[in-house]
């Protein structure tokens, strides 16, 4: 007797109650044909849901089909509710095809009364298959175009807000715009003024982490909107990307550029979280201390905490992160010096990466861990307009050279633009101020992250240097071999008095 097994996919998984193409209502057509046909249905229904059929998706590679792959013995057929939940183009189709035919069996497609067993149904499935694939092309160009005329008419495009936002119907016509979520707006402002303040991103992470404030990544999962269960914590990268973000100050972004009106300066098309001015006042303090994130750059592997830190006692020269292969054949991080390698007259070092650390943390809070930390923090105290004109500028210059250009019109805009530029400030006017944190060195440091820390030893002077080992083949770690050095924090003792004596002085 002929065995099927049933296959159902659904790209965008609403319950199993959706009325349209719902795992139920797939699942009940494809029981129904196998009555009609007399055949076995394996008790086994293989779902892919929440899983893409087209290019961008997993494409053959879905678990679903994964499972199916491995009861190939077991089945003769292997049934779907219509073509294009198996595949979204000729190849997918015609390659799973062929694939089931090795292992014995048909496809089969409830929608299409498709049989594979035969010729002319292999015909007409790659028929259908092509059309599916036209479909899905055409579906992909209507969701671009949609896209980009929301954006051209100033609407919300889809997908969850920024944060600070929700997504609410257009009052002045069809679609849906941003407008400001009083909760999420307060945590964005306060988070606005403690850095303008001086205060930094580790403090303000650490504090809303411990007052229990809900990230975006906790609000979307309150809404449904992700499939995550665990929300992320609120981290300096989080509060950094949720200041710079152009959604603050009303702008929207399109394809990596920022949305212009017909001067060439960006568009507000929601109300603002956050002044421009004071916007533009983050970006150059966050900027200024090392906590600018524009755009999405490629990804780099996390640095260990000594890194730029650790240094050859030989040479002198910077330890990389490495590894060597341990004996036993497991996989040992080690901090080493390549000039050695590099044939630059070094004997080279190399010292296993999470002892020297341990040992460094060790070291750095016995000397500073119940001294305060005193930031300091340069703050900008400009408006910052320069990068906005500095882009509208190029946009113009871009629209000049496109045909069927308004030259007059188009020049005569570039002028005002570079009349503006003009009177700008020649540099961005900034202030170094020393912050009290209220807190020791010792609870940052439990507070931070490894880059956190990392900042923590670079502000402290932290100079580690790693000596060759006296004795070589040793089967333990000597910790003589490391030198923690720090300069600004030589003698905290002696800074002290000298902040002291130079208070009494002013």
């Amino acid at each position: 007797m002929t065995t099927a097994i049933i296959y159902v996919r659904l790209s965008s998984h609403r319950g199993d109650l959706d009325p349209s193409t719902s795992p139920a209502r797939q699942e009940e057509a494809c029981r129904a044909y196998c009555t009609a046909k007399g055949w076995n249905v394996h008790p086994v229904v293989v779902r892919d849901l929440d899983v893409s059929g087209s290019d961008k998706g997993l494409r053959l590679d879905r678990p679903g089909l994964g499972e199916i792959r491995e009861r190939w013995g077991e089945v003769d057929v292997v049934i779907f509710a219509k073509l294009d939940r198996l595949a979204r183009n000729v190849v997918d189709f015609r390659a799973f095809a062929e694939e089931a035919e090795r292992n014995g069996a048909a496809l089969v497609s409830v929608a299409e009364s498709l049989d594979m067993t035969t010729i002319s149904g292999k015909f007409v499935a790659t028929i259908l298959a092509a059309f599916a694939e036209m479909e899905a092309a055409t579906i992909a160009e209507r969701t671009t175009e949609g896209i980009a005329k929301a954006r051209k008419l100033g609407r919300w495009a889809g997908g969850a807000a920024p944060y600070g936002y929700q997504v609410v119907p257009a009052a002045d016509g069809p679609g849906y715009v941003l407008a400001p979520d009083p909760e999420a707006v307060a945590v964005v402002r306060e988070a606005a003024e403690r850095v303008l303040s001086g205060e930094s991103l580790y403090r303000i992470a650490h504090d809303l982490n411990a007052r229990g404030v809900p990230t975006r990544s906790a609000r979307l999962i309150a809404e449904g909107r992700t499939r995550r269960t665990k929300p992320a914590p609120w981290s300096t990268q989080v509060i950094a990307q949720m200041l710079l973000n152009p959604a603050t100050v009303g702008r929207s972004v399109y394809r990596g550029e920022v949305i212009r009106d017909a001067d060439g300066m960006p568009r507000q098309l929601w109300e603002p979280i956050l002044p421009l001015d004071a916007w533009h006042q983050l970006r150059a303090t966050l900027a200024a201390n090392g906590n600018g994130v524009e755009g999405r750059g490629r990804r780099v592997r996390a640095a260990r905490l000594l890194s730029g830190i650790a240094h050859c006692a030989g040479c002198g020269r910077k330890l990389y992160a490495s590894s060597r292969k341990h004996p036993s054949g497991t996989t040992v991080p080690t901090y080493a010096c390549a000039a050695r390698r590099n044939g630059q007259g070094c004997k080279g070092v190399a010292i296993t990466a999470e002892m020297t650390e341990e040992a460094v943390t060790r070291q750095f809070l016995d000397m500073l861990g119940g001294w305060p930390v005193v930031e300091t923090v340069t703050v900008a105290v400009d408006d910052g307009r320069r990068a906005d004109v500095e882009a509208g500028i190029a946009d113009i210059a871009r629209q000049l050279t496109e045909r069927g250009a308004d030259v007059a019109g188009l020049a005569a805009r570039l002028a005002e633009l570079h009349a503006v530029r003009e009177a700008l400030p020649v540099t961005a006017a900034t202030e170094v101020r020393r912050v009290e944190t209220g807190r020791t060195f010792g609870e940052e440091w439990a507070a931070r992250d490894t880059d956190g820390r990392r900042a923590l030893l670079a502000y402290a002077g932290a100079r580690v240097v790693i000596h060759r080992a006296e004795v070589r083949g040793r089967k333990f770690f000597d910790e003589s071999r490391i030198d923690l050095q720090l300069g600004q924090f030589a003698d905290p003792e002696a800074q002290r008095l000298g902040e002291i004596a130079a208070e009494e002085a002013q």
